[in-house]
């Protein structure tokens, strides 16, 4: 028995622990794991890698090219040479075939041939090659800041969902509390009710109210279950672990939501806008693209062969090897393409005038979400002060019908009808805590400094 019970108290202690041990993740700590562990940033750094090695590909083409080469056959039926019958013609003429045939037929090689060799072929001159390292190159810039942001969106969407769990965590604290005022409420009644002070109608609609309000703190609970699943999708936790997120913070809230001097928009520091300033470069090299193809091309070649040919396999008499060498120079020059190299020139120039006009197109949005983002924040500020004062008086409310209708002034409807008004307010409050936090956000998102929530 004693040993049951040591093993009973030790599985407590393990159990208690590890509940002790569970972390609880503030705004940093989901948003760093999100940083190392969502799907899609890591799919993004694939793309970003991806596109360092392509710039490594033709980087490469700058680059001595050598190659090798290498054969070894065996003629089955030789090659023959056709040509005129000058043999019989050159005897003298007593010795001359009248019947002999106009051509004769020599065969050529020996049975067996190899051989080795080597070549090397060097890019001097060639100024779509080095274009297209600068094209490269600004390709896997864009990739970069694709990279980057996708982590910004991956930080604005784990921070949205972290701070909709902590204020409908909220919600659900809120329900829970006025549910306990209920039952302290029905505690009271049913003492007055065994009395016979108060009818039964009375206390039957308390607990329909509490009823409901357990009903809706129920699915308050099941809401927040569903945020954190969402959540931790974002972060790419395990679906089936827990995660536990710290209490909001009303008074860290309620600074925040203190009016502060906001910067100025500045489009630069949105990574779309530099995005699109790449793709601008983008263009101005796949015009100069176009224009290179008029340019000549020079390359240097050396290639040397070691050949062999044998009747037996490579021994007797007929065994002979020799080697061959060349070095050179290769230009080509463009002289007329059809009129094709100045269409895509001009083609070029209207992909350069429309970027432009997409820059102009993207500054006025950025501008605009950024002023109607600040323009939710200053109206969520105000909600929160006008909800926490409401939210108050609601509570100074319940509690006064309450005191009254214990001392007979005051009726259950009105009891009931100012509860009702009390969750109203304190969900309303809740709401407005959601909304100011969500509008924080965005409003980092559209000025370019959602990073600063990570820090």
């Amino acid at each position: 028995m004693n040993r049951a019970r040591t093993i009973l108290i030790a599985v407590i202690t393990c159990i208690s622990v590890n509940i002790s041990a569970q972390q609880v993740y503030d705004l940093q700590s989901c948003l760093k794991f999100a940083l190392e562990n969502n799907h899609n940033i890591r799919k993004a750094q694939f793309d970003k890698e991806k596109s360092a090695e392509a710039r490594h590909e033709i980087l490469g083409a700058l680059l001595p090219q050598i190659s090798g080469t290498g054969n070894l056959n065996y003629n089955i039926q030789k090659s023959r040479f056709i040509m005129p019958n000058f043999i019989n013609e050159f005897l003298p003429p007593n010795m001359q075939d009248p019947n002999a045939a106009k051509y004769m037929t020599i065969e050529m090689g020996t049975n067996f041939s190899a051989g080795i060799g080597a070549a090397l072929n060097q890019q001097i001159f060639n100024l779509s090659l080095f274009n297209a390292v600068d094209i490269a190159r600004t390709a896997e810039e864009l990739t970069s800041l694709a990279a980057d942001a996708k982590e910004e969106d991956v930080i604005s969407q784990t921070a949205s969902l972290f701070y909709a769990v902590q204020a409908t965590e909220y919600a659900a604290g809120m329900f829970g509390r006025s549910i306990e005022i209920i039952d302290s409420v029905l505690t009271s009644m049913e003492t007055s009710y065994a009395s016979g002070l108060i009818r039964k109608v009375d206390l039957d609609r308390l607990k329909v109210t509490r009823t409901n309000m357990a009903t809706q703190r129920a699915s308050v609970l099941n809401a927040v279950e569903v945020q954190k699943n969402l959540l931790k999708l974002q972060m790419g936790m395990d679906m089936s672990g827990r995660i536990d997120i710290e209490k909001i913070n009303l008074e860290a809230f309620e600074n925040q939501a203190k009016p502060g001097n906001q910067q100025n928009f500045d489009p630069n520091l949105q990574t779309s806008y530099k995005m699109l300033a790449r793709q601008h470069n983008l263009r101005l090299l796949q015009k100069k693209a176009a224009i290179y193809e008029n340019y000549p091309v020079l390359t240097a070649m050396i290639n040397y062969n070691y050949n062999g040919v044998s009747d037996e396999f490579f021994r007797g008499e007929t065994n002979y090897w020799y080697g061959s060498s060349m070095a050179g120079l290769n230009l080509r020059i463009p002289i007329f393409g059809g009129l094709s190299r100045s269409s895509k020139i001009k083609q070029a120039d209207f992909e350069i005038r429309k970027i432009k006009e997409d820059g102009v197109i993207l500054e006025q949005s950025l501008n605009m979400a950024y002023e109607n983002a600040l323009l939710r924040l200053e109206d969520s500020r105000s909600a929160i002060q006008v909800q926490k004062g409401n939210m108050a008086l609601a509570e100074e409310v319940y509690r006064i019908t309450e005191k009254n209708y214990s001392q007979g002034i005051a009726s259950m409807s009105d009891v009931l009808n100012s509860n009702s008004s009390l969750v109203q307010a304190q969900m309303s409050y809740a709401d407005a805590l959601n909304n100011f936090m969500k509008a924080y956000v965005e409003l980092h998102k559209a000025g370019g400094t959602i990073r600063e929530l990570v820090r």
